[in-house]
């Protein structure tokens, strides 16, 4: 014990102030891992063409999948607890060897129970012997990544540099060793490749544990210590599942639906794509086990520090790697791989805030709070899901790169949204009262966010709006977007773009309130105005800065003058796409028929304070929470309004503002 605690200290006393260098060396571990894989696929794709390449990334994904679910979250939970107040224990060490071993063990019993499902559904093409021999890589692939774990948690990030690097390097001299030596063919030779690489890489990272005394003056397994590290790694096994689910769902739903070659094009994409994540990826495995060595308040203010610089660096990258991806595919892998460029640089796209990601998650993860880190990734898992049965079986590769372009992009939302909250309340004082008087602000966090959602959905909405805006066209004379001038941000005025729902010049005729079925509105536009989908312009409103995605909607110029002074302090923000006014008090929800002055008196004295009085109690306590329910509060007033558009009867009518 005194010599791994040695061992330790040493190791631990050299990483201290320097983060930036420990995630240099690590950036470069995780680019040679890369660079590994690049030429391993390269490989495989020279040696079996698309169809191999796709069972070679299964055969890397779901033993992968196994492993991970069998460690019960062990490489996650065995860094925190050798990097916090457990490390003097002795028996810490040979409990986490002992769940290590039954783990991987238990893993590779199932694997071969479910070779048969696997048969039929992944591997048709491939003989059984060798997919139940592959049970061998999940073993491998728990014990390295559990070996990894230990070494980043004795602070040995070298050592973990090492194992990282050996995982994917090997494979790059067994495969080669395998065609030649072993006269294999096909998949057949990338099983043996994968196995002895596997095996290669368990025995890489246990001599590094060896040699930093890990395995010194053990003390004897504890079931007590075994429940806690279980409990932990529970919390945070299930963001880890669905941060695999958000990784690779895709690769699984291809492969079952499209099959391995077109798999194989899309795992080439994604290789590129993850170019960008190898600066994120090396600054969320440094700053974990430095956040569990710090303490809350600490590395609150340390993350806080470094949040900005990490989202700025990858926004920064995206043009860069984005370039590579253009040119890469067809140049490393010939004209077959040729329709890997465009998933690629949908996936990139996503990408692009992932800085911002890396740093949430490792303090999540490094203060304890494995299961909020959990939380986050469950809402980029659903969307995972939903999207990825609506699009692959439609678009393929396409639809997979969409898919995982959203699904980044709202990870790093919510990550980041839930650890500023927290930081707040971790600094205490003087911090939390700052933070709760400026919570209601815009931050540059919130416009990339907006930039990359807004961009996202202007892609993902294209063939509907070219729809809609035909539809308009061709059912009312006049232009299909309405333009109309509304109050911004500082009370600067801006023009907000919709689809037209009125007759052209419907202002001259009745002024900027409409009354429910008035005479106005076209018939295209009221189905329009009930899905909200005459909004969806306004997305182009957000890319231009104009607007936001959730805050209090934008007024014309002729209410603002009506505004008391305490309710300008909406002004001081972007106006939102959606926002809590626009739910309580949605299109036609205001009670009152008459003529304009009349309709115009109705919504001054009973709507316009109220909404402002909403949007500002929004402004106090702006945040994830309240961003959240505000949407999907949205979608609920959007599904009500449409059912009852297509079942309403003509009724008594009602007012409203808006055009």
């Amino acid at each position: 014990m005194r010599i791994f605690d040695s061992q330790r200290e040493r190791l631990r006393g050299a990483g201290t102030g320097i983060v930036a260098r420990s995630s240099l060396t690590n950036l470069g571990a995780q680019g040679g891992a890369l660079a590994s894989v690049t030429v391993a696929s390269l490989l495989v794709a020279r040696f079996g063409g698309p169809t191999v390449v796709g069972e070679y990334a299964l055969f890397r994904v779901l033993p992968w999948l196994f492993g991970v679910v069998f460690s019960v979250g062990l490489p996650t939970a065995s860094a925190f607890f050798l990097a916090g107040e457990h490390a003097e224990d002795r028996d810490l060490r040979p409990t986490l060897i002992l769940m290590a071993v039954v783990g991987a063990s238990v893993g590779a019993v199932v694997w071969m129970g479910c070779a048969g499902a696997f048969h039929a559904l992944f591997f048709r093409h491939v003989p059984m012997p060798v997919i139940i021999i592959m049970a061998l890589c999940v073993m491998t692939q728990l014990l390295t990544v559990t070996a990894k774990g230990c070494c980043q948690g004795s602070h040995d990030i070298a050592g973990a540099n090492l194992v990282i690097v050996a995982e994917e390097l090997w494979f790059v001299v067994c495969f080669p060793a395998v065609v030649i030596l072993g006269h294999l063919q096909s998949i057949g030779a990338v099983a043996a490749g994968l196995i002895g690489s596997g095996m290669l890489a368990t025995g890489t990272g246990v001599v590094r544990l060896v040699r930093i005394g890990f395995f010194d003056d053990l003390g004897r397994p504890s079931a007590a210590l075994a429940r806690r590290i279980a409990a932990f790694g529970g919390r945070g096994q299930f963001g880890n599942l669905l941060w695999l689910t958000n990784l690779r769902f895709d690769f699984i739903l291809l492969g079952a639906l499209a099959g391995p070659a077109v798999l194989g094009v899309y795992s080439i994409a994604s290789k590129f794509a993850e170019l960008m994540r190898l600066a994120p990826t090396a600054l969320n495995y440094v700053l974990y086990p430095r956040f569990a060595q710090l303490g809350r308040e600490r590395a609150a203010r340390f993350s806080r520090s470094l949040f900005r610089k990490a989202l700025l660096l990858t926004v920064a990258l995206t043009p860069l790697v984005a370039l590579v991806a253009l040119f890469g595919p067809h140049l490393l892998y010939g004209a077959a791989f040729a329709g890997a460029v465009t998933p690629a640089e949908i996936i990139i796209l996503g990408l692009s805030v992932e800085g911002a990601a890396a740093v949430a998650s490792a303090y999540l993860l490094g203060t304890g709070r494995p299961g909020l880190n959990s939380l986050g990734m469950g809402v980029g898992a659903v969307l995972t899901v939903g999207l990825d049965v609506a699009l692959i079986p439609h678009y393929g590769a396409l639809g997979g790169a969409i898919t995982s372009a959203v699904v980044y992009a709202t990870t790093t939302v919510t990550l980041s949204l839930i650890a500023s909250r927290l930081a707040a309340r971790d600094l205490g004082g003087t911090h939390a009262r700052l933070e709760r008087a400026v919570v209601g602000a815009d931050t540059a966090l919130r416009r990339v966010i907006d930039v990359v959602v807004a961009t996202v959905g202007l892609v993902l909405a294209a063939p509907a709006m070219a729809v809609i805006a035909l539809a308009v066209r061709a059912t009312s004379p006049g232009p299909a977007l309405y333009r109309q001038l509304r109050v911004g941000r500082g009370g600067r005025p801006f023009v907000l773009f919709k689809f037209r729902s009125m007759v052209v010049g419907a202002e001259r005729l009745g002024g900027y309130l409409t009354q429910r079925d008035d005479p106005r509105v076209t018939t295209v536009g009221r189905i329009l105005r009930a899905t909200k989908l005459d909004e969806l312009p306004q997305l182009l409103n957000i890319v231009r800065g104009d607007m936001t995605l959730v805050g209090p909607r934008p007024e014309v110029p002729y209410f603002v003058r009506w505004y008391r002074p305490e309710e300008l302090a909406v002004l001081s923000v972007r106006p939102g796409l959606t926002g809590w006014g626009q739910i309580v008090y949605p299109g036609d929800h205001v009670n009152g028929r008459g003529d304009r002055p009349e309709v115009e008196s109705h919504y001054l004295v009973h709507q316009l304070h109220q909404k402002l009085l909403l949007d500002l109690a929004y402004l106090r306590r702006r945040g994830l929470w309240a961003d959240l329910a505000i949407m999907a509060k949205t979608l609920g007033v959007v599904v009500r309004n449409a059912r009852q558009a297509l079942l309403r009867t003509r009724g008594a009518p009602r007012s409203a503002p808006g055009l």
